[in-house]
């Protein structure tokens, strides 16, 4: 009786596999699919050929800023005469930032402002003129106390390096570019400095704001790791629209002002002064701490220059 019991279910699922005209009912063939291709960043390489696969991030460290200890060498020279010495480095972004902070930090006020920003100089341009040379001479010659930074302006392009050119923000580029980031901040801390990054502004041209875009994210990813403050100017060159704009609102009367140059690229001075209001804060803040440590005077402070020359 088992037997048969087992021989009819047997049959039944035999049945069950043949189609109406005695065939083997297959399962249908699953539609082939693509496997997905990972995105790849503006101007990166999408062969990966570019150069080996980068060396993982290291992690991010605290950032040293004007309220964190401040270092023996620069307590030292502020106790000699209690100047605080800024050092602005950069390319004609530089020049900007260096004119709007000269102006926001008077030597009434007990400041120096040192312009060490040169037009046309890039971290793509060490073949033209190594920065981090640059700044250790320049630094040999007048150490200062706080350091501000801004390039960008005319990196947007390949690097030539180690026999290689390596296109704009693929991973070569980013190693070169980030390996002369660090040794530069690092020559620039060894007079004991804080040190600044002021970001680039909205640009008028869409693929050149696409590209400062980039860099700049790359610029302050790097910065955060190194424990160097980024200030990012993109917010404050924008339009209630979010857009490109020659005329922003003032900040104090909401009227609009004139703050680019026709270039679509450069700022005009009170531009400038946009960028640098919370830096100049800072280095303020600093002067004082630094100053008090020192046990010097402390000067009265002149108004907050509105613009105009001095």
């Amino acid at each position: 009786m088992a037997v048969l019991v087992l021989g009819l279910i047997a049959g039944f699922v035999v049945g069950l596999s043949f189609a109406g005209d005695g065939r083997i009912a297959l399962p249908e063939t699953p539609a082939p699919v693509a496997s997905p291709t990972p995105l790849v960043a503006p101007g990166a390489s999408s062969t990966g050929t570019d150069a080996a696969p980068a060396t993982p991030a290291a992690p991010a460290i605290a950032a040293r800023t004007v309220d964190g200890p401040i270092d023996r060498q620069v307590i030292n020279r502020v106790k000699r005469d209690g100047v605080l010495r800024v050092g602005v480095f950069g390319d004609s972004f530089g020049n900007g930032i260096w004119d709007a902070l000269y102006r926001q930090l008077p030597k009434d006020d007990g400041f120096e402002v040192l312009k060490f920003a040169k037009e046309a100089t890039g971290f793509t341009r060490y073949r033209v003129i190594d920065l981090e040379k640059r700044a250790r001479e320049q630094l040999a010659a007048q150490p200062v106390d706080a350091v501000v930074i801004s390039f960008g302006a005319n990196d947007n392009q390949a690097v030539f390096a180690d026999g290689h050119l390596h296109p704009l923000m693929s991973d070569g580029w980013k190693q070169v570019i980030g390996d002369r980031i660090d040794s530069y901040v690092k020559a620039l801390r060894s007079t004991g400095a804080v040190v600044y990054w002021v970001g680039l502004p909205v640009m008028r041209d869409p693929q050149l704001d696409a590209d400062m875009q980039a860099m700049d994210a790359f610029y302050e990813e790097h910065m955060r790791r190194l424990g160097v403050p980024f200030l990012d100017s993109r917010p404050l060159t924008l339009d209630a629209e979010g857009k490109y704009n020659a005329y922003l609102p003032d900040l104090k009367t909401g009227k609009p002002v004139l703050m680019r140059t026709g270039d679509g690229l450069h700022m005009i001075g009170v531009g400038y002064q946009r960028l640098t209001a919370k830096v100049a804060d800072d280095l303020r803040r600093y002067a004082e701490r630094a100053r008090r440590e020192a046990g010097r005077p402390l000067p009265t402070p002149t108004p907050t220059p509105t613009g105009n020359a001095r």
